[in-house]
């Protein structure tokens, strides 16, 4: 049985970040963003019309999931020129470590 000791850090340790992550798995748990994340994966520097291609979708629409992710941090934008590209944030340990568990 835990001591109060043991459960007070518990507690502090689940009230970290979760909020952080839940947003994250929230964000991924929708098909169509989890898969533009791994397009991303295993494709650097893929821009918007590339994404609509692939996926069949409006620029529209991969505009605004390309958007939901990097809102979170997981992809950065990068933009050349005109047009508008986007890559893993490999500087988020949170997408190391989600990269790790998708490959």
């Amino acid at each position: 049985m835990l001591t109060k000791q043991q459960i007070t850090k518990i507690k502090s340790e689940l009230n970290g970040d979760t909020a952080g992550f839940t947003l994250v798995f929230k964000a991924l748990g929708d098909i169509s963003r989890f898969n533009v994340f791994k397009l991303l994966m295993k494709h650097h520097d893929i821009c918007v019309t590339d994404v609509a291609n692939v996926f069949d979708i409006t620029v529209s629409a991969a505009s605004q999931q390309l958007r939901v992710l990097e809102r979170l941090g997981l992809i950065l934008k990068i933009r050349m020129g005109q047009m508008v590209c986007y890559e893993i944030n490999l500087g988020n340990l949170a997408v190391k470590q989600l990269v790790k568990l998708i490959t």
